[in-house]
């Protein structure tokens, strides 16, 4: 896999998918975000095995190929990146990642051992009137004291 992505964008995607990576689960591979191109986009995406999270992001791949590398240390080194374009660069598993200032390298673990991500083929569509719902949410408050709710 070799990519270049924006780091704002690489940066909103880390910050909603890793979210659903759970650190304390008994298993490790559920800690990590996927990394993986799909076309012309790279997918980003994490799953705790209730709710799985799947974002897309538009880059330039040179190669195509994925890994899943720990979801902490991932969004905090992107997170510390300045403005820019990110290289990303896959070397057997090892994440190679680069910008014009800084360079750093990131252990990971192969795609085929992160968990099946549900693909949703059919669904049901709800369609709620605004004003149905602005009424029951304006009777519904929040007291300073407690997080109740409390329904007037």
């Amino acid at each position: 896999m070799k990519l270049q992505v924006t780091q704002e964008n690489l940066n909103k995607a880390l910050n909603s998918v890793a979210r659903v990576a759970n650190t304390r689960s008994t298993l490790p591979i559920l800690a990590n975000v996927m990394l993986r191109t799909v076309g012309n986009r790279l997918s980003v995406a994490a799953t705790n095995l209730d709710i799985a999270i799947n974002y897309f992001i538009g880059s330039k791949i040179t190669k195509e190929g994925g890994i899943t590398v720990p979801a902490r240390l991932m969004q905090d080194f992107v997170s510390s990146l300045p403005n820019g374009v990110i290289d990303l660069e896959l070397d057997e598993h090892k994440l190679h990642i680069k910008t014009s200032t800084y360079q750093s390298v990131i252990n990971g673990v192969a795609v085929e051992e992160f968990p099946v991500m549900p693909s949703i083929t059919k669904g049901q569509t709800i369609k709620i009137p605004t004003a149905a719902l602005r009424l029951p949410c304006n009777k519904c408050c929040l007291l300073p004291a407690t997080t109740k709710p409390v329904l007037f």
